[in-house]
């Protein structure tokens, strides 16, 4: 594993005294040759193993590997010095080479004595003396190199700002820290954001990304789950500075300490974020096995730097964790009541997290629907007379309609129509019976039931779909211009076309509000002949349903010599689902007759069906009508009544907020090792334990969540604090001292400054694992301080700065672009937690990816198009679109390390995103109100985003684009006006257009400078 870093570190140790195993060798054993001679008994070849000393140095078939000062009869070095294929090691079918460096490394290390260590992370980090500078000091004087000079001071707190807040400082702050003179002038700064509320969000986004946190369940249809709680847990943790110790175990196991708190048992969602699938049909302890492993891989990645993953089906290939561990730790987690198949939006289990208020309301509303049913339920109960009554005469009441009927198909056995393309199997159904149709068969009626431009005519029947697409009706030339009629049911929505030449010619409108597929809806396509969308009306259950003219350009014919396909398009788009009782008119159907026939055609089959074997819902069904059309005025306003009331209890509890929680089963899970890691190969029973290669825990310490998780968190684990104290470098420095923050393991990167790893991890546990202490540490160092303009020679020296001899530099966060550019504006929406938001986004893009077309984006209106990014919907199936173009994870799985790419679709988001252009908008308006004149104005605007005044050149560059887009703008107001309605916020709607578009202009440039962009 040859990295930039790793060269630099073995060019200086050729140099050294005497070669360090963990430094110089183990890199080079483990990238080429662990894989066939490491840990995985199952993957060794030759029975030979390198990674322990005593194995190395045993004679095999009269031969050993290594011979302590003696390469030239040692196996290892005579077969990687070997060029005979058939000899030489790594053999070339694996593709893997050794350099002449590296094997010049293994023969003097063996020259040496071939001294083993155990691998630095697997040991307790040392307590050392010294600072922050003095080992980074150290570090450059052994390569004779200087550190620079401190960044100027709009650099420093913009840097320091971005890192601690998210957020750049106000020219206030700005200011304030240039008046300050003291030696401490920085540590207040440092101080002042660490207390800032903006600090938890800060922190919380990283964790976020390790949690693997979403709004949403992932796996199939990826419906919106409540989680944001959690999230707000987080948030507060980070801002009251939370031990991280406790941080950890209230998150692993807080609903198991003693008399745990609400707070305690909410922070365990952090091992609720995974995904889960509530698609029928799969194998539920499959899923369950596969959540479970989920957790293991986050968990030790969190906080471990491991990756475990890997020994779910062999023992790990590199690091000293065998498969029977793996499952042992996955003992720990296996205890939980969930399901594989989810069933619930929020799945189970989970805690009612309602304020105080909130049940109060909701008891009063539960008071106030026992109240109405009350009182309905005594006006009701002396019905039951009537009602029978009424049932011996209700047929000719709900007699169907039959004026210019031209066609009635009842899916019944021996009914109408011609079956094609299979056989259609029949099922209860709204009366009688039903058709059910698989994709494969439809029913043809005779191409003679015209389906005209010109003349009126309705269609109705009843569908139960369970395909995301289908074609339910159609009567359309196949060829040529599709001439002809369709119905197709698209993701919840109908979609009704009727062509006369495709796109030129044609109508086509769709159900705006999306319908749930779960239970029979009646659905009436009427048309007046008028060749206009408008003569289009559409019945859901006999209640017109609202629709999107997409398309209004019919001005021929419709009619051609196709048959009337129920259940198919054509060739293809064949329904899923059952259909029942299809009725077709030459005539429309006004309001009154789709209620009527709605009724008809529901109760009639409910009265079909003998009194005592009618389940709940027809019976409310059948009293309902009744009431509404056979009693007084006050029963019916009774039963109105306790309708709304019923609905206003339902609609509330649906919006009390709730969250995933842990929970232990009260008798534990049988655990055993998993062949292969399939959940359904059970093999040796297993109990939780931790890796032999790690300290044991405790003998009295539980073996649950609990005790691992104190285990974790215990001073004598030579990971943990590590990890964490390496994250936090990462978060100030863009890298950490161990770049491969998610691995920490073998085939992971060496620590760049070792020794000063170990005294940061040292520190943080003597501090009482105090995350904000630790971070001012880092950040109040000459080191954070530096500057980050390299010279010439710096760069070709260390281009990714990983000796630390200049400040940090790197692209910000997606969210940070963001959150900067409303900050800038004056538009950011400063509120703490609460429910996810959605901004703007492009529409279609749920519809595109939703299963079953119920999900789509709402877009906010308000404070929601401006809060903070960390608080933005976030679907894993279609993550928020900007984010995701900057390197924002899918939050499918545990990421401690997002990548940074440079494309051209970022510089695309920055020019034409709704936000990007609104905020210009802002921040040009808010220009525009301060007093001087242009240059005034725009240094105003440049200092809000990069923290520092514009150089001469620069503002003349300013100055010359904001005259041209004057003499544009001034030239094209229509530009101007399409510019200036961007975006929701009315903030400089009433400035003049002219001004405040070119001003736009000119602000949205300095959004888009590199500068702004980048962490300097």
């Amino acid at each position: 594993m040859k990295t930039a870093a790793f060269l630099l570190l073995l060019a200086s140790s050729l140099h050294a005294a005497k070669l360090e195993y963990n430094r110089d060798v183990r890199p080079i054993l483990s990238d080429k040759c662990f894989k066939c001679h490491g840990p995985d008994s199952a993957a060794r070849k030759a029975d030979r193993r390198l990674d322990v000393r005593e194995a190395a140095l045993t004679e095999l078939d009269g031969v050993r590997a290594i011979v302590p000062g003696k390469p030239d009869v040692s196996e290892l070095v005579l077969r990687a010095e070997s060029s005979d294929p058939d000899e030489q090691m790594p053999p070339r079918k694996s593709n893997l080479r050794l350099s002449k460096d590296e094997i010049a490394v293994l023969r003097r290390w063996v020259a040496e004595g071939a001294e083993y260590q155990p691998h630095w992370s697997f040991v307790a980090p040392k307590a050392l003396t010294g600072s922050i500078d003095t080992f980074v000091h150290e570090r450059l004087a052994q390569d004779g190199l200087q550190p620079s000079s401190a960044a100027d001071k709009p650099t420093l707190i913009r840097r320091v700002s971005l890192d601690l807040t998210g957020l750049p400082p106000t020219p206030e702050e700005v200011d304030a820290f240039l008046a300050d003179a003291s030696p401490q002038a920085f540590e207040r700064v440092v101080d002042r954001l660490l207390a800032s509320p903006r600090y938890g969000e800060r922190m919380a986004l990283d964790w976020l990304d390790g949690a693997r946190y979403a709004d949403t369940n992932g796996y199939f249809s990826d419906k919106e789950r409540q989680a944001w709680p959690w999230r707000e847990w987080v948030i507060n943790a980070f801002n009251r500075n939370l031990p991280f110790d406790q941080f950890t175990i209230e998150q692993l196991a807080g609903d198991l300490l003693p008399g745990a708190t609400t707070e305690q048992k909410i922070a365990t969602g952090f091992n609720r974020n995974h995904m889960v699938t509530n698609e029928s049909g799969i194998i539920d302890e499959e899923y369950r096995v596969e959540y479970v492993a989920d957790r293991i891989e986050t968990t030790s990645t969190v906080w471990m730097g491991l990756t475990f993953g890997c020994c779910r089906c062999h023992d790990h290939k590199f690091d000293a964790i065998t498969q029977r561990e793996y499952f042992q730790l996955f003992a720990f987690f296996n205890n939980g009541p969930e399901t594989g198949l989810v069933k619930e939006d929020d799945p189970l289990p989970t805690l009612d997290v309602a304020t105080p208020q909130q049940r109060t309301e909701l008891e009063r509303l539960h008071e106030v629907r026992q109240g109405a049913d009350a009182k309905f339920k005594q006006l009701a109960e002396p019905l039951g007379v009537s009602m029978a009554e009424w049932e011996k005469t209700a047929g000719a009441e709900l007699a169907p309609l039959t004026d210019k009927l031209a066609a009635h198909v009842e899916f019944e056995p021996d009914g109408t129509g011609e079956v094609k393309g299979g056989n259609v199997t029949y099922e209860a159904g709204v009366l009688g019976r039903a058709a059910q149709f698989d994709a494969m068969q439809h029913i043809e009626l005779p191409a003679e039931l015209a389906i005209e431009a010109d003349q009126p005519w309705s269609i109705g029947l009843w569908m139960k779909p369970t395909g995301s697409l289908n074609c339910v009706l159609s009567k359309i030339d196949p060829t040529g211009e599709r001439r002809g009629f369709e119905l197709i049911w698209q993701k919840g929505q109908l979609q009704i076309n009727l062509v006369h030449r495709w796109v030129a010619s044609a109508i086509e409108v769709i159900t705006k509000e999306p319908m749930k597929k779960s239970d029979w809806r009646q659905v009436i396509v009427s048309y007046d002949g008028s060749r206009k969308a408008a003569g289009v009306r559409v019945f859901v259950d006999g209640v017109a349903a609202p629709l999107n003219i997409v398309r209004d350009t019919l001005n021929g014919p419709t009619g051609n010599s196709q048959p009337l396909r129920i259940g198919r398009r054509d060739n293809g788009l064949g329904y899923y689902g059952h259909l029942d009782e299809l009725r077709m008119f030459r005539r429309t159907i006004s309001g009154d007759e789709a209620k009527a026939w709605y009724w008809s055609d529901r109760l009639r089959g409910i009265l079909a069906v003998a009194p005592e074997k009618r389940d709940a819902k027809q019976k409310d069904l059948l009293l309902d009508y009744y009431v509404d059309h056979h009693t007084d005025a006050a029963t019916r306003a009774a039963h109105d009544a306790a309708d709304d009331a019923r609905e206003a209890e339902e609609r509330f509890r649906a919006q009390l907020p709730k969250t995933l929680v842990m929970q232990e089963l009260p008798k534990p899970r049988m655990s055993h090792l998993l062949k292969r890691g399939q959940y359904d190969q059970p093999g040796d029973e297993v109990h939780a334990d931790v890796p032999a290669s790690l300290p044991p825990m405790p003998a009295d310490a539980p073996r649950n969540r609990l005790g691992f998780a104190r285990w974790l968190v215990s001073p004598a684990h030579p990971l943990t604090a590590r990890v964490e104290v390496n994250r936090l470098w990462q978060q100030c420095f863009g890298e950490g001292l161990v770049r491969t923050t998610n691995d920490f393991g073998a085939q992971g990167e060496a620590p760049t400054h070792a020794a000063l790893l170990d005294w940061l991890a040292v520190r943080f546990v003597e501090s009482g694992w105090d995350v904000k202490a630790m971070l001012k540490l880092i950040l109040t160092s000459a080191t954070y301080r530096q500057s980050s303009a390299p010279t010439p020679a710096l760069l070709a020296r260390d281009p990714e700065n990983r000796l630390l001899a200049r400040g940090p530099r790197f692209r910000l966060p997606a969210e940070t672009i963001r959150d900067q550019a409303l900050a800038a504006s004056g538009l950011l929406v400063e509120k703490i937690g609460g429910p996810s938001v959605k901004p703007y986004q492009p529409s279609g893009l749920w519809e595109a990816v939703s299963y079953d077309g119920e999900l789509r984006y709402e877009q906010d209106r308000g404070e929601g198009l401006w809060r903070r990014s960390l608080y933005t919907f976030w679907k894993r199936q279609s993550p928020p679109p900007a984010l995701l173009t900057f390197d924002g994870p899918t939050r499918e799985t545990c990421v401690v390390r997002r990548a940074r790419t440079n494309t051209p679709l970022q510089a695309l988001v920055l020019l034409n995103d709704t936000t990007y252009i609104e905020a210009a908008r802002a921040l040009a308006a808010l220009s525009l109100a301060q007093p001087g004149d242009d240059d005034a104005r725009l240094r105003f605007a440049f200092r809000r985003v990069t923290a520092r005044a514009p150089q001469t050149g620069e503002l003349a560059v300013l100055q010359r684009l904001l005259a041209q887009q004057r003499t544009r703008f001034s030239h094209d107001r229509e530009a101007a006006r399409q510019l200036l309605a961007v975006g929701a916020s009315p903030v400089g709607r009433k400035l003049d257009p002219i001004e405040l578009a070119a001003w736009s202009v000119t602000t949205h440039t300095i959004l888009n400078l590199d500068e702004t962009i980048t962490r300097r």
